[in-house]
């Protein structure tokens, strides 16, 4: 008798765990900051000072994981922080908006177009070496289940990561309920070759039918340590 339950409990267990092998992480924080620079900004001499600015500063601060940031086509910017804890994050933006080592950099960004978001997120990041990064935030529909969008999320996790060149996919949520799915690759001539088969999937259609798309804003950005010394154009 006692060995038959021993038995079942075994099975229920690892039929709960079953869903997925993934290593559990506790949770951390993904830090999303988008802007474009000053009309008369150098975007070369931008992308040098980005790079102090993270070896010199934002690495040195209590909290940090890792950060990069990339540039769109059209010269939009995309910096992404992962940090362990939110107080960590807002410690260190405090300090950045005072902090005389960063003024030519932050003096170069366009202040109107800086938007900042903050997301719990459980994952390690593993995707060494990735040259081009997707991000895309929104709010769910009104009438829309968390349950059932879990469900559609997990469903485009396992399509997106049969694509060539994916690396990885990290998903959060801020406090207020927006979601943000970031997505890196190996080039952008892969995720390039992926958008279409991605856009007009029936996973991904149920999916992004879930979104309330009045509040969603997607961006694809090269990242900088992958463009070396190559001009991009405001």
């Amino acid at each position: 008798m006692k060995l038959t339950f021993v038995l079942v409990a075994i099975v229920a267990f690892s039929a709960v765990n079953s869903k997925s092998d993934e290593k559990v992480v506790a949770p951390s924080v993904l830090e999303v900051t988008t802007f474009s620079l000053k009309t008369v900004a150098n975007s070369q001499t931008f992308n040098d000072l980005d790079t102090k600015v993270q070896e010199n500063f934002t690495s040195k601060q209590p909290g940090f994981i890792r950060r990069e940031s990339g540039v769109n086509e059209n010269g939009e910017y995309t910096v992404i922080v992962y940090w362990k804890t939110l107080a960590d994050a807002e410690a260190s933006m405090n300090k950045f908006m005072s902090d005389g080592s960063v003024a030519d950099y932050a003096g170069m960004i366009e202040g109107s177009t800086m938007k900042m978001n903050r997301f719990t997120i459980n994952a390690d990041f593993t995707a060494e070496n990735s040259e081009f990064v997707e991000m895309m935030d929104f709010n769910l529909g009104e009438s829309v289940a968390i349950e059932a969008f879990d469900t559609a999320n997990e469903n485009v996790a396992k399509e997106t990561a049969t694509r060539k060149g994916f690396m990885q996919r990290i998903t959060g949520v801020d406090e207020n309920g927006k979601q943000v799915v970031v997505i890196y690759w190996d080039t952008k001539e892969n995720s390039d070759a992926a958008l279409q088969p991605f856009m007009s999937s029936p996973t991904s259609k149920k999916f992004m039918g879930m979104m309330d798309s009045s509040t969603m804003m997607m961006t694809r950005s090269q990242i900088l340590t992958s463009l070396e010394q190559t001009e991009i154009t405001n």
